[in-house]
């Protein structure tokens, strides 16, 4: 092979040569190509074949990998090709107005909290307008009809909570925007809302609130956006949707509060200028009704027994010392009760609740009650010694009051008696006493004289036997002597025992006049207390929401009762 490259090199250095060697030379890379393709073309399979195999490849490929080939040039081709700039509002014209619809479906109402004022509620708010700039043609993009765009790639109404109480203006999640081929969009995030409500505690526990769900845009006026609520319709009619959405199917209740109504209303304000976002906006009412059951239970039953213990006082005889005892104590237990309501209830001067009024006028009563047994146990407690009774006192209080309170004294029968004022028995030993002293024979010597002188003992001298009279007028005085010590000493037990019956008989006397208080308080505190609860509860029960809910307005805006466009 060597004397072969050397051979043409020379041939190579000629002229001459040059051209005759060309054709060679070119004769030499093509038979080299020649069989590079021989050898690369080898594992290849023919035309046709490779037509076929890309033909089975895309037949086995999922129809899901093809639409989403085509969602991507469809937006690439929105987005990128048609130069779309979400900070621009969807118009052609700059005076236009873009049609913002909207719609509220209640979830769950969470809590309306009282102290705070603040209604908490799982909603989802629904937003649709049309944005001209996102529309395409179906048959362009393999039938593709319907497209879901992130929130930061297309343009917001940016409609919030006005009247939230957090200060979070933001929905709980940004979901996709639905876009439909025609432009028109729909926004449908989730949110829980912590709205302000004012609450009316005039007729608590019986109450129901107005609460509010005010919408508007912060950042577009009345000439930029309109604001509407949603229109439905089932293809022959069309109507506005005045009413908040709840789906049963989803719709969880609330164990304290009854919905009773739920308008919807767009508010247009004509003193405000539709350069200002205030001009308009659209507004979602919940008229709800508290269900009592739990406050009757906890706190209304526990608070009318307890009241009526009051009333208990007045049986309760006064010797028994515990009449203070228990109106103090049922006072203490309505005073507990009201620092409970308490912490349940906004601290606002404007108006007192309804369950606060009851204990308030119950704890008046008992106060009064407490007030009661101390006049009656002064009265009990008086004697002749303290106190004097006036002859009015003893015939109101003891003949016509007791008369016409039904009250009843026991009947005494006295013993029959001539001149003579009956012995009581505490008086007989005091007589016997005197008579054995003063008489001519003791007791014990007549009893036992005729023993005496069996056994020969001689009988003791006595005062009548020592001293003998010596005439019969003597006699007489000796007698008269010995027994007007008797005598005296026998007036004087009986005057005690007179005096002391009358004293025991005026200290019963104060005791009838506490006892005759006692009803009488006892018919007049009753009575009150009763009709006293019964007609507060009774405002309370009355108190139910209005039949309509705005008042002048004959539209009850619920969904059987739609008006047509």
């Amino acid at each position: 092979m060597e004397p072969q490259s050397s051979s043409t090199e020379p041939q190579s250095s000629m002229e001459p040569q040059s051209s005759s060697t060309e054709p060679q030379s070119s004769m030499e890379p093509q038979s080299s190509s020649t069989e590079t393709r021989s050898s690369c073309a080898a594992p290849r399979p023919p035309a046709r074949g490779r037509a076929l195999l890309l033909a089975l490849l895309l037949a086995l490929l999922p129809s899901e990998v093809l639409c989403r080939n085509e969602e991507e040039r469809l937006i690439h081709y929105l987005i990128k090709e048609r130069g779309y700039i979400k900070e621009l509002r969807p118009v052609e014209k700059q005076q236009d107005a873009v049609d913002v619809f909207l719609a509220l479906t209640l979830s769950n109402l969470i809590s309306l909290k009282e102290v705070d004022e603040t209604l908490l509620t799982n909603v989802w708010i629904e937003h649709t307008w049309t944005d001209y700039r996102l529309s395409w043609n179906v048959t362009e993009f393999d039938g593709i009809d319907m497209l879901r765009l992130p929130t930061n790639m297309v343009w917001l109404p940016e409609i919030v909570l006005e009247n939230n109480n957090d200060a979070q203006f933001q929905v709980a999640y940004y979901s996709n925007v639905l876009v439909g081929s025609d432009g028109g969009c729909i926004w449908l995030p989730p949110a829980i809302f912590r709205s302000s409500c004012s609450i009316n505690v005039n007729f608590f526990p019986f109450d129901w609130q107005n609460c509010t769900l005010k919408f508007t845009s912060l950042t577009y006026n009345a000439k930029e956006i309109r604001m509407l609520l949603k229109e439905d319709g089932n293809g022959e009619e069309k109507w506005t949707v005045e009413w908040i959405i709840i789906d049963p199917a989803s719709f969880t209740e609330n164990g304290e509060w009854e919905i009773n109504h739920r308008p919807a209303k767009r508010n247009t304000y004509k003193h405000i200028p539709m350069e200002s976002n205030k001009h308009q906006d659209i507004t979602f009412y919940l008229v709800i009704k508290r269900k009592p059951l739990f406050y009757i239970v906890n706190i209304i039953i526990p608070c009318v027994l307890i009241s009526f213990l009051a009333s208990l006082v007045y049986y309760l005889p006064a010797d028994s010392g515990e009449k203070m005892t228990l109106s103090i104590s049922v006072l203490l237990a309505q005073s507990v009760f009201l620092l409970l309501i308490s912490q349940r209830l906004p601290e606002t001067s404007m108006s007192v609740p309804l369950i606060v009024k009851y204990l308030m006028f119950n704890m008046v009563l008992v106060t009064v009650v407490v007030l009661n047994c101390v006049v009656v146990l002064n009265l009990h407690f008086r004697t002749p010694s303290t106190h004097v009774m006036s002859d009015w006192t003893k015939k109101f209080f003891l003949e016509r009051l007791p008369r016409l309170l039904r009250m009843s004294r026991p009947s005494e029968e006295e013993p029959a008696w001539d001149g003579a004022l009956p012995r009581r028995s505490s008086s007989v030993g005091y007589i016997a006493s005197a008579e054995e002293y003063y008489s001519v024979k003791s007791r014990s010597e007549l009893m036992f004289e005729k023993q005496s002188e069996r056994h020969g003992l001689t009988a003791r001298a006595t005062h009548a036997a020592v001293v003998k009279p010596k005439e019969e007028g003597g006699v007489t005085d000796q007698l008269y002597g010995e027994m007007k010590p008797a005598v005296d000493g026998a007036n004087y037990i009986i005057k005690h025992s007179r005096n002391k019956n009358d004293y025991n008989e005026e200290k019963d006397n104060w005791s009838g006049i506490a006892r005759t208080v006692d009803r009488l308080c006892l018919f007049l505190v009753t009575p009150v207390m009763t009709f006293g609860t019964i007609i507060i509860f009774l405002m309370g029960i009355c108190n139910t929401p209005p039949h309509l809910p705005f008042q002048g307005d004959s539209h009850d805006y619920k969904e059987e009762n739609y008006r047509l466009l």
